[in-house]
């Protein structure tokens, strides 16, 4: 996966995380692998709703504090190639 795909992903959880909905795998929009992705790299955590398949029994909690990191050091590079 690469950098801008977690950047974009990131940040489109983070604006759903802002408004208080943790979704759910399926309610997120992505593919299940960006997801496990994420959660492999301990960019996000994800919550067990103890119930339901797979796409619906797991919830995006937060970002971690290393995905918060992950996009200030994006938005600082771009920042820098773009003066």
């Amino acid at each position: 996966m690469k950098d801008k795909d977690k950047l974009v992903a990131l940040i489109r959880l983070r604006d759903m995380l802002y408004f208080r909905v943790r979704p759910t795998l399926r309610q997120c929009g992505f593919a299940p692998e960006i997801v496990q992705e994420l959660t492999k790299e301990r960019l996000i955590q994800l919550g067990d709703k103890k119930f339901g398949d797979d796409l619906d029994r797991y919830v995006i909690e937060e970002i971690s504090p290393a995905g918060v990191a992950f996009i200030l050091q994006q938005k600082a590079l771009r920042d820098r190639l773009n003066p």
